[in-house]
Formats: structure tokens, sequence, C-alpha cells
């Protein structure tokens, strides 16, 4: 029995001091483990900067004039003086017409007009001759009346053929019809030989100003307010065409007319601006997206798009703050060209972080990858 006790008591000691040893041993471990590795990260500073306030959409590329050239008489086309899509000057010939019907009418009205006017003039040495009978009493009034109503009569008729004479040298000088704009023509529709009428419904070609030339497009009625207040500062208002892919600029101009109603159906106003274009770098018919720029922010605070979080409390980024992730709420006036104007919540000199792991907590041990 004293033996089996020893036993017991000689076990109960072995594990004491086996516990007590692990203890020890774990606790040994645990004072050398290695803190939990950082991990890494990207960052960007917080920049202090000027940012425009701009209005975006799409816009269709419009001639500032277009022109569609008719015939204002009609006769036998002889010449085309122009090519398919050629570039015009304002009064350059782009036709011409058979002259010789017109240069009859001409000679016609003028010399209907010497007959006219020959008598005219007798009618009024008539007039002449009478007056002083008349008042004499030798020639009765009826007689004297009627020469002064054929005096005026044929006076008039002659002023009628002096009108034809003057529609006549018109119709020969639209013989040549000539560009009433400069710009580029588009397809002639007409070739030499064809018989032309006056006022036909056809054009024989369309010219279009390139330069300067208009964008047109369309904003919402929400942005109208806007879009005056700055137009009452009395400044041109800047408008970009920016490529659709690409969003580079591709030309700048100004703001040139806004519409006097909004559109009913659509909730929108359209907006009009002018570009130089000298470089023929916009082409009517073309779209291009477009930005209104209608001022800018001074000394903004920006940070770049991806470092932007969002959670139930609303947006949020991480801070770079020695060594540890800081979970910091912002507020964001908006977001432009991949950077997020931060107007609540960062100061310039923040650093924040821009790639987030899916283990990142606010509190986290952060290093700052060295690859770009």
């Amino acid at each position: 029995m004293k033996q089996k006790r020893s036993v017991w008591i000689v076990a109960s000691v072995l594990l004491v001091m086996a516990a007590v040893a692990w203890f020890w041993v774990g606790k040994e471990k645990a004072a050398v483990a290695p803190a939990a590795t950082p991990l890494s990260v990207r960052v960007a500073p917080v920049r202090v900067q000027d940012v425009p306030q701009v209005l975006e959409a799409v816009g269709k590329v419009v001639p500032s004039a277009s022109v569609e050239v008719r015939p204002q008489t009609g006769g036998l086309l002889t010449r085309v003086l122009i090519a398919d899509g050629a570039r015009v000057k304002a009064g350059q010939p782009l036709f011409e017409l058979d002259p010789q019907p017109l240069n009859t009418a001409l000679a016609q009205a003028q010399a209907q007009w010497q007959r006219d006017k020959a008598l005219a003039a007798d009618a009024l040495a008539s007039e002449t001759r009478l007056k002083p009978l008349a008042q004499q009493g030798y020639v009765s009034a009826l007689e004297f009346d009627m020469a002064v109503n054929s005096r005026t009569s044929l006076a008039a008729a002659a002023e009628a053929t002096r009108t034809q004479i003057d529609q006549a040298r018109i119709n020969l000088a639209y013989a040549s019809i000539r560009a009433p704009i400069s710009g580029v023509a588009g397809e002639v529709l007409v070739k030499q030989g064809n018989l032309l009428v006056a006022g036909a419904t056809t054009p024989l070609v369309t010219i279009n100003t390139i330069s300067p030339i208009e964008l047109a497009f369309a904003l919402p009625q929400q942005q109208l307010a806007a879009l005056r207040a700055q137009q009452r500062l009395g400044q041109a208002i800047v408008v970009e065409a920016r490529d659709n892919l690409s969003k580079a600029v591709t030309a700048r101009g100004e703001l040139v007319f806004v519409d006097n109603q909004v559109n009913d159906a659509s909730g929108t106003i359209a907006v009009k601006a002018r570009f130089a274009n000298t470089d023929e770098a916009l082409w009517p018919g073309a779209f291009f997206a477009v930005r209104v720029i209608l001022k800018t922010d001074v000394a903004a605070i920006t940070i770049p798009e991806q470092a932007l979080q969002q959670g139930q409390a609303g947006a949020y980024v991480y801070v770079f703050d020695e060594g540890k992730a800081r979970l910091r709420q912002v507020v964001v006036a908006r977001v432009l060209d991949g950077l997020a104007v931060v107007s609540k919540g960062l100061k310039g000199g923040d650093t924040v972080l821009v790639s987030i792991p899916n283990n990142l907590r606010d509190g986290s041990a952060v290093t700052v990858a060295t690859a770009p």
C-alpha cells in the first residue's frame, strides 16, 4: 500500500515538473517569436493643386455656315469649275451657264426701252404743245387731259421697260454661279451639259465652312443654373473637344450659344461652342466628348481615385502613419480624370494608401512597396 502511494506521489511530482517546464519553454518561445509581417502597400501623397469644375457631354461637329448652291436663273450648264471636295473662296466662280439667251433678253429689253422712251418723249411734247392752247380755249379740256394721260402712261411703260433691263442684267450676272461663302465643297451633283432650272430642289453642290466650326451638344437642365451663373460674370467659358477613346484634348474653343428654352421632351438645353479649327482637327458630322470648364478651384486637396473606399459611414481612406494604416473618413467633392477632390478629412502633406490588401484593417502594420 505504501509502495503504491509512493508511486503516485512520484508520478504527480513528475507531471507538475513537466507542466512547469512546458510553461516556461512556451513563454520563452513566445518572447522570441517574430511579430506579424507588415503588409506591403503602395502610397501616394495628398496634393494641393488647381482643379477645374467641369460639365461633360457628347457633341456633334456642325459647320458654322452651310449653303446649298442652286441656280437663280435657268440655262444650259456649259462649264463646271470645281471638283468634288474642293476648297473655295467666297465669290469664286463655280459654274457657268450659256449667256447667249440672257444677252438676247437684255438686248430686247434695251430696244423696248428705247422705243418706250421715245413714245414717252413724244407724248410729253404733245402735252407741252396743247397746254397753252387749252388755257386759251383753242382745244377742249378733254383733249388736253387725254394728252396728259398718254404722257403719264407712256412714261410709266418706259420705266417698266427700264426695270426689265435691270432684271436682264441680273439674270446675266446669275449665269456665273459663284460661291456665297468660303469653305469646303461636297460632291458636285450636276455635270456639264445639263439644263438648269431656277429654284430647283436639288442643289448643285453644298459648301460647309470648316474654319471656324461649331460643336453642338446638350446639357441636363439641372446644369443650366451653373452655366448661366458663369455667363453672367461676362467671362468666356472654355470648352474642350476630346477624343472619345483616349480623352486627349483635340481642340479648345468657347461657348457661344445657349438655347432660350429647355427641351421638354428630353429635359436638356441645347448648347454650342465655336472653335477656330485652323488645323481642321474637327470635321462636320464627327462626335467628340465635350468638357465645359466653368471655373477652377484653387489649392484643392486631391488624392488618386483608387485610394477612395466606401463604407457604411461613407467614403474613407487609409492614411500612412509611422508604419501603420489609419482609417480616416473623408468628404469627396467630385472626381475628375482619376483625381478625387476632398473637401474634408485630409490636408496637404498626408500620405494615403492606393493599394488596399484584403486583410488590411485600421491600425495594421504596413510597409511601402519599393516596386513600381
